[in-house]
């Protein structure tokens, strides 16, 4: 094909320093991102409220013991004060049944899996906050008791948790972390034995943060 200069120009090699160009732009934002890319992973402890309560016959109550959780999340930025993170969730306990006169028997052990997107701000030199949405899942180890049908779906829950870290401990990369979250708690055994309405749980979790790559 002329052009209007009267040279022949080739479509695709026309096209081809575009895409080199596009190419070039691309990697250059990715290598921004990358060296602005935060990780930290957080290691704590996790009290959960009650996941049953019954009433009918006995007073009974189904809870989760204290749990080990590890959290890991990567950090981008946004315009403004606000990063974006994406977060993996992980904890595993015991879960037993409390009768009213004080005995307890084990039922299983159930590990969950959460994972979720957030908001976080510095709020102070030394503070920060964050918000998070996002899935849970319960993995039970045997199909027993109030999993006997299995655990269901993926629940929806909502977090906030709170990052302190004064001068010594920032030194160090650490910094201590409480948050909290909230989702409601409903098997298919439990629709089945006449529950019609899932229970809110709430969970509280307080550990130790490192930050394996802060941000810039």
């Amino acid at each position: 094909m002329a052009d209007a200069a009267g040279g022949r120009t080739d479509g695709p090699a026309a096209g081809l320093p575009v895409g080199v160009v596009l190419i070039l732009l691309a990697a250059g934002t990715a290598i921004r991102l990358a060296a602005q890319t935060s990780f930290h992973a957080t290691l704590g402890a996790r009290y959960t409220s009650t996941l049953v309560h019954d009433s009918i016959v006995t007073p009974l109550d189904v809870r989760a013991d204290l749990a080990p959780a590890l959290t890991a999340a990567v950090g981008l930025p946004l315009s403004g004060p606000w990063r974006l993170e994406l977060l993996a969730d992980v904890s595993t306990s015991a879960v037993r049944r409390h009768d009213a006169g004080g005995f307890t028997a084990p039922i299983t052990r159930a590990w969950t899996l959460g994972v979720s997107v957030s908001l976080r701000r510095r709020l102070r030199s030394w503070l920060e906050g964050r918000g998070a949405i996002g899935g849970l899942k319960y993995f039970p180890a045997a199909r027993v008791g109030v999993f006997s049908s299995g655990s269901g779906g993926v629940i929806p829950f909502g977090s906030l948790a709170f990052d302190a870290a004064p001068e010594i401990l920032s030194h160090r990369r650490l910094a201590l972390e409480i948050g909290g979250d909230l989702h409601r708690f409903l098997t298919p055994a439990l629709r089945n034995a006449g529950f019609t309405e899932s229970r809110v749980v709430y969970r509280v979790t307080a550990g130790v943060r490192y930050d394996i790559r802060r941000a810039p």
